[in-house]
């Protein structure tokens, strides 16, 4: 009988430890070998400079038998006017290290909306009429960039890239309404900055010119306002806030090009190799 209990016992330990052994293997940390990128996309000592440009129109008030415009719109009527978007942004990199790059860029943004007619009904509410109404807003900002390039499938042609941003920006904005041949309106200074989360995708369409897409997900920013009404009321804004989603008016278009930049020894090197065959 101890000799059968002996037995018993001993199996249990040995099946508790098969267990603990299986279990320390399943427990062990899976390596996706994220950071461990074996394909250089863009090298160190690599410069780079783009731009990016968008231009934008919109016709407001020219289809109202269409059903979705009639849904969306169901509160207005009489809509009538124009609007416009210019952007245009250049950047400029030095690649620290490879696939990683540090630089700046500059944007303007331009902003353009004339509204001829527009009638706001609000049921029984209230009722909103604004004709000849006017609104233009100028934005200059600048920001340093830092940019990873993560190379699909180890390629050298297509990446994704992440970019972090850390820029200000000024501007200037108007808002007027003609009543009786005078400009009645709002003259504003803005002024802010903020951090922003670029990612992207990338594709090199030759051997230095590379297509690339971007849209903002992620941003914390700051902005002031202050703003002057008819020329006498004066009030101040500050806003800020932080914010994790699409943003489908950030996506951008660009086009860049990556050149090398000389090695100063090598060129030394050469140079001095000239001399001694002459």
């Amino acid at each position: 009988m101890k000799r059968c209990l002996s037995i018993l016992t001993l199996a249990v330990l040995l099946s508790g430890s098969a267990a603990a052994s299986e279990k320390d293997e399943s427990a062990e940390v899976f390596d996706r070998g994220v950071g461990k990128m074996n394909s250089v996309f863009i090298p160190k000592g690599y410069i780079g400079a783009g731009l990016t440009f968008s231009y934008k129109t919109y016709d407001l008030g020219n289809s109202t038998d269409d059903v979705g415009y009639s849904m969306l719109f169901s509160r207005l009527s009489g809509l009538q006017g124009n609007m416009y978007t210019l952007g245009v942004s250049p950047s400029f990199s030095y690649f620290v290290a490879d696939n990683l790059s540090i630089g700046a860029r500059f944007d303007y943004d331009r902003t353009s909306l004339d509204v001829g007619n527009l009638g706001l009904s609000l049921g029984d509410l209230a009722s909103i009429s604004i004709n000849d109404y006017h609104m233009l807003k100028n934005s200059y900002s600048g920001a340093v960039a830092m940019r990873y390039y993560m190379p699909i499938a180890n390629s050298k042609r297509i990446a994704m890239f992440g970019e972090v941003r850390l820029g200000c920006e000024i501007g200037q904005s108007v808002s007027y309404k003609v009543e009786n041949g005078r400009n009645l309106g709002t003259f504003q200074d803005i002024y802010g900055g903020g951090i922003n989360v670029v990612p992207g995708l990338c594709v090199f369409a030759t051997n230095n010119v590379c297509v690339e897409v971007a849209v903002g997900v992620l941003g914390i920013n700051y902005q002031y306002v202050k703003q002057q009404t008819n020329l006498v009321e004066e009030s101040v804004m500050h806003q800020s806030g932080a914010n994790f989603k699409i943003n489908p008016l950030s996506i951008s278009l660009g086009m860049s090009f990556y050149v090398p930049v000389a090695d100063p020894a090598k060129k030394a090197a050469r140079k001095a190799e000239k001399g001694g065959r002459k």
